[in-house]
């Protein structure tokens, strides 16, 4: 592999950091022979430390954004105003910066002025969290870590790169990303050191500079979180998350969180539990959720407080089909007793009419209209509560209920509750 500038910042020698990577190299390759230093930095160095394979890598170079375009065949200008160019290599997409420095945040999220730079030193300094701040020298296999990274991730340490108050009022965002960031996974939690956990506190108030769809993308990643229930206590308590939400949560949710698999819209149920349906639906439409999980996510939050009775159990199966199981688990996770959800599952789901509308008006002399639909509704929830299986029972039932009179609006729906 070809060696590129040497930083201005001391490495430590640790060979086969980064594994082999065909495309990766090529990008280092192309950077390192046109005289430009070059890095693998952020989030690729501190997988790799922990034994994990990245799923992307970004780089850091001295080249200048134009260098870059100038340098590969395919690119895209992502971010070319604050020094980011997406290069194509192989089948693979880097995103390459520059190296740089930044002054102003007036938006509380991006820099009012950038300049390109040749520190590495000085890049890594203006980095978020010590783990992030870390660079590697494919080349010359060197580790960069002047702000103790490395250290940290070994010890389980969540630490700003120096004034944490400063690092958080740059960017609203990384009071979510340090929150993120706190839930290891596998290997548990790691709690910010005393200057973090004061700056999250102090600089709370800077959310409201961040998008709301950077908001949510972080809370997302958090509620899916192994250790989610403690994180989101923590940030309940520091004040944070009734910032987001608005809303008072019932102090149990957090713990019960965590009793569900990784399932967004149940946890989300859950964690709303002591809401109405409709002041969810208003934190979920201000979050920009997608649709998919507004409707689902309020579907859930109602089943955690219905039940179906057992004389019901075959409509309730019918209606709520393959959420059953995700009902059980809700009720489960609070204690309530499933006896009886369980039951509903050797019930059959998605059935269909076995009746059209054409036969029913020549069994009833009904035109088509309101009365037809809804006597067929009628008939196909006698059908799914008794089980028919025949048309002929569907005729004998036709014969035994007050279709002739009452009001239609009135009769029963093939629906669970």
């Amino acid at each position: 592999m070809e060696e590129g500038l040497l930083a201005d910042v001391r490495g430590e020698n640790i060979p086969s950091l980064v594994p082999q990577n065909e495309d990766l190299t090529h990008v280092l390759n192309v950077l390192s022979t046109g005289g430009y230093g070059v890095w693998v930095v952020g989030g690729a160095v501190r997988d790799c430390i922990l034994g994990k394979i990245p799923n992307e890598y970004d780089i850091c170079t001295t080249a200048t954004p134009e260098q870059v375009i100038e340098s590969f065949e395919d690119t895209i200008p992502t971010g070319e105003r604050f020094g980011t160019i997406t290069v194509k290599s192989g089948k693979s997409m880097f995103e390459v910066t520059t190296l740089r420095t930044e002054t102003g945040y007036g938006d509380g999220r991006r820099p009012d002025v950038v300049e390109w730079g040749s520190s590495l030193e000085t890049d890594l300094s203006r980095r978020d969290f010590t783990m992030n701040a870390m660079a590697y020298d494919c080349a010359r296999e060197l580790l960069h870590d002047p702000f103790g990274g490395r250290n940290d991730l070994l010890d389980g340490n969540l630490r700003a790169v120096g004034n944490a108050s400063q690092r958080l009022s740059e960017d609203g965002l990384r009071i979510m990303r340090a929150y993120r960031f706190m839930d290891r996974q596998e290997k548990g939690i790691w709690l910010p050191d005393n200057d973090l956990s004061a700056a999250l506190i102090d600089n709370r108030a800077m959310l409201t500079l961040v998008s709301i769809e950077r908001i949510w993308n972080e809370l997302e990643r958090i509620i899916l979180g192994k250790n989610a229930g403690i994180v989101l206590s923590r940030m309940n308590k520091d004040g944070v998350l009734p910032a987001i939400i608005g809303y008072p949560l019932a102090i149990n949710a957090f713990e019960l969180v965590s009793k569900l698999s990784a399932d967004l819209e149940a946890r989300i149920a859950i964690l709303f539990s002591n809401l109405k349906s409709e002041e969810i639906t208003e934190i979920l439409k201000r979050l920009k959720v997608s649709g998919k999980t507004l409707s689902r996510s309020k579907h859930l939050h109602f089943l955690i407080r219905n039940t179906p009775s057992k004389n019901d159990l075959r409509l309730y199966r019918n209606t709520v089909s393959d959420e059953v199981k995700t009902h059980a688990s809700l009720l489960n996770a609070i204690g309530e007793d499933t006896s009886l959800i369980i039951k509903s599952l050797k019930y059959p789901t998605s059935l269909e009419c076995l009746i059209d509308g054409e036969w029913l008006m020549k069994k009833t002399g009904l035109n088509p209209g309101p009365k037809l639909g809804r006597l067929k509704d009628w008939l196909f929830r006698i059908q799914i509560e008794r089980g028919y299986k025949e048309v002929e029972q569907m005729e004998t039932a036709l014969c035994t209920i007050p279709w002739s009179h009452g009001d239609p609006t009135q009769w029963p729906k093939p629906k669970w509750p």
